[in-house]
């Protein structure tokens, strides 16, 4: 895209609180993306991808295997995005929307190991052009209770202890899924622990025990460029 106008981005913000805006807005407007943030949290809304050169599609507290009609509206849009060859990237709960869309529901299922604060990350040595520069093993923040399972034509590019498909491309298509959230910075991972107690406490984590491990995830900046110079 060098010397053409600034790619545009569609950012499927799908948090309560709107925090993928905050989170992945600022870091593509710094790179030179011009961002439009749609909040899909349980409400369905129209989107003319025509206008778009690439799209985001963030974490949530839902289920990618629920049927509620603004994820069935998203799937929708993975759909379209494929037929137009459309660079995707999705992120937690993003990524597993794109498993069920590219390989159905059961490829989405509960994690036998919940992953709830910030662990270690391992690329499996497969070049990519997403993963281009970045380190092999790597920290990042992770919340998730849903984790995608490896399939056939799928290329699993990072794992971690507990995860077998920490990353994954469908295929040669321009289609890119993180489980683990690059784009949580330390002290948005703390913020976001502190709000969030009902949800890991009954899972057996402890707030102090989380943020005692808080790192800097230090390839997203790259992450994201790797992702711009797609576009």
């Amino acid at each position: 895209m060098h010397g053409q106008p600034s790619p545009r981005i569609l950012l499927l913000d799908n948090s309560p609180r709107r925090l993928a805006t905050a989170w992945f807005g600022k870091a593509l407007r710094a790179l030179g993306c011009r961002v439009s943030a749609c909040h899909f949290w349980k409400e369905a809304r129209p989107v003319a991808l025509d206008r778009f050169d690439g799209m985001v599609i963030s974490g949530s507290p839902a289920s990618a295997v629920d049927d509620a009609p603004w994820i069935l509206a998203e799937l929708e849009l993975i759909e379209q995005a494929e037929r137009r060859e459309m660079p995707v990237l999705g992120v937690c709960f993003g990524a597993q929307l794109l498993g069920r869309a590219y390989y159905g529901q059961a490829a989405v299922q509960r994690s036998r190991q919940v992953e709830l604060g910030w662990y270690p990350v391992c690329r499996n040595g497969q070049d990519d052009p997403l993963f281009a520069g970045l380190p092999e093993q790597f920290s990042s923040f992770q919340f998730h209770l849903e984790e995608v399972l490896p399939q056939p034509d799928m290329r699993v590019l990072a794992y971690s202890t507990g995860v077998a498909v920490q990353a994954f491309r469908i295929g040669a298509k321009p289609v890119w899924g993180t489980q683990f959230h690059f784009e949580v910075t330390p002290q948005a991972g703390r913020d976001f622990l502190r709000k969030t107690r009902r949800v890991y406490e009954p899972q057996d984590f402890s707030y102090e025990a989380m943020i005692a491990g808080a790192r800097p995830t230090e390839i997203a900046p790259q992450l994201l460029r790797n992702f711009f110079n797609i576009l």
